[in-house]
């Protein structure tokens, strides 16, 4: 049984726990986990509190999801009292900075000037013919973005342009893991396309086989997969969605989107003379950083699923001001406009990203105006 915003009282007090879950392993014994989000930085104090929460509530283990930085002694304090602290997006970070031993962590200051940041978002007040909304409040954010470079291959006789060496690198981003291309001045996350960090396994398998063979009929990928027909039209037509394959009639083959798709956030810095600086982002109240959510393995299974060997994985912190705009009418509607803080241009094409992380904006928000 799931229980979210599960209440307990503490001394008195009524404090919420986000999710209790009740699991039954054996019959006739019950285990109680709670899940408790941690969307600012976790100190000792916190865990301790959070371990009396256990007690008060009996619950036999509790996980803190931390979505902010967490302090060594906040770790070595949750070791000793049996709580379990997650990072989003950290621990499998740490897994592949071992296993390739070219991970690292970058992040970029604002080029831009704040004050020259806010005119450009307060033109978002202003519609075709009138005023839609008042700029509330801005403030800087760190946004993620994962870039995988991958292994050079040299292109076969067989192959247009054959001979030369074909270095590919992709970015996603950190939130829902759809892939980024440059637009303009600024990033063009591809929202139509979706995220790439949750495909089903039928779907990888599909991706392998066309990969290898360029096409297959659907006849003969029910054969290879084991699977009945219709199930492989429908997994066949979420990956035309997703531009990774064409569907003609009864036939399958696959597209060139690694090669079409290929972009490196880092060279695009670097191209504009931006110094690189190792590590996340400063702590700061005044500056919202936000930490990778969706899965890095999910997204290293994309993209092996096309054959192709991943050299160095990068996540670069990429500043932006954002501007929270309260629009007119009879229900205050708030929405986001956002500004590139490296190269000033409006990056609207980021702004729905946003939505997916309101709850830690909302706090910052809440935080920053007392």
């Amino acid at each position: 049984m799931i229980w979210p915003d599960y209440l307990i009282e503490v001394a008195g007090i009524t404090h919420k726990v986000d999710v209790l879950a009740v699991l039954s392993p054996v019959t006739g014994v019950e285990l109680k986990i709670a899940f408790i989000i941690a969307d600012t930085p976790l100190r000792p104090e916190d865990v301790e509190r959070f371990s009396v929460w256990r007690q008060e509530g009996r619950f036999d283990k509790v996980v803190i999801i931390a979505l902010r930085d967490v302090s060594v002694e906040a770790y070595e304090l949750a070791k000793k009292l049996g709580i379990d602290i997650v990072r989003v997006g950290r621990d499998i970070e740490v897994k592949y900075r071992e296993e390739l031993g070219k991970y690292d962590v970058l992040h970029v200051h604002p080029v831009i000037s704040k004050e020259n940041a806010v005119k450009t978002l307060k033109k978002h007040e202003k519609g075709f013919l009138k005023r839609i909304g008042v700029l509330k409040h801005h403030f800087l954010i760190y946004l993620p973005f994962i870039e995988f470079e991958l292994e050079a291959i040299v292109r076969g006789p067989e192959e247009e342009g054959s001979g030369e060496v074909e270095e590919l690198s992709l970015t996603f981003e950190g939130i829902r893991g759809s892939l980024v291309i440059e637009e303009g001045d600024t990033l063009k996350p591809l929202k139509d396309r979706g995220g790439f960090a949750e495909l089903s396994d039928a779907a990888l398998d599909m991706i392998r086989i066309l990969t290898r063979d360029g096409y297959k009929t659907i006849s003969e990928l029910a054969m290879e997969l084991k699977l009945g027909e219709g199930k492989i039209k429908s997994v066949a037509n979420f990956l035309l969605n997703k531009a990774l394959v064409d569907v003609y009639s009864d036939v399958v083959e696959i597209r060139k989107t690694i090669a079409e798709n290929s972009f490196s956030i880092l060279r695009s810095l670097e191209a504009r003379g931006v110094h690189l600086h190792e590590g996340e982002p400063p702590a700061s109240n005044k500056e919202l950083v936000i930490f990778p959510r969706t899965s890095i393995d999910g997204l290293i299974s994309f993209i092996e699923s096309f054959a192709r060997k991943i050299s160095a994985i990068h996540v670069v912190y990429y500043p932006f001001y954002v501007g929270l705009i309260e629009c007119n009418g009879e229900k205050k509607v708030v929405k986001y406009a956002l500004v590139d803080a490296v190269t000033g241009a409006d990056a609207r094409a980021v702004s729905w990203l946003l939505t997916y992380v309101e709850d830690v904006i909302e706090g910052f928000v809440e935080r920053a105006s007392q």
